[in-house]
């Protein structure tokens, strides 16, 4: 019990003395540290949607345009932006949508030691007071649907908008955390492939 106490008691001292730190760091500083983080997690997302964020489908362009709609709306995101004519599809949501609390959690574990190396360069122990905080952020996902030979060509993107201003002393990023990237379109297409298997309704 002793032990115990000892250990939370340190780690208050220590927490009490990194909220000192940051307070000695300028907005300055901690802008620099998030544009770095920033970067880092743009070479992510591209990495990302490089590899998985084009796929080509199996059907018409109003067949893929009707699935990504409802894979969308499936996944809690509110569709606010749609062109037939043009193929496009922007829909939102609070973040962490489309990803549940659980998988969110996941990738914040999974993103958050390399996140705090690349905020130790610029704000040292300060860094240890970061997470990924959803509140505040709504997940833009738009879609592109476009005619091709044999299908359709989709395509997906993935970032996060600000609706309210942040809580902590950190500035908002422009990207979500890569793993969490990784995780939204996979349940995308996860969800557009059950759409397109789905038998064709009835009028």
């Amino acid at each position: 019990m002793r032990d115990k106490r000892r250990r939370i008691c340190t780690n208050l001292a220590v927490l009490a003395a990194v909220s000192l730190i940051g307070g000695c760091v300028s907005q300055e500083t901690k802008r620099d540290a998030i544009n770095e983080v920033n970067k880092a997690f743009e070479a992510e997302y591209e990495a990302a949607l490089a590899k998985n964020g084009m796929h080509v489908v199996k059907a018409s362009p109003d067949e893929a345009f009707d699935a990504v709609n409802a894979a969308m709306v499936k996944l809690g995101l509110v569709v606010h932006e749609q062109s037939r004519s043009l193929g496009f599809i922007s829909a939102e949501a609070p973040s962490p949508l489309p990803l549940d609390r659980s998988e969110f959690d996941r990738a914040a574990a999974a993103d958050l030691p390399k996140t705090k190396e690349l905020l130790r360069r610029h704000l040292g122990a300060f860094a240890e007071l970061f997470h990924f905080d959803t509140n505040g952020l709504d997940t833009v996902m738009t879609a592109t649907i476009i005619g091709v030979r044999g299908g359709s060509e989709i395509s997906f993107t993935m970032r996060m908008r600000e609706v309210a201003p942040a809580k902590s002393d950190f500035p908002r990023r422009d990207y979500p955390p890569p793993t969490a990237v990784r995780i939204g379109l996979d349940k995308i297409w996860g969800a557009l492939d059950r759409e397109l298997a789905a038998p064709p309704k009835r009028n």
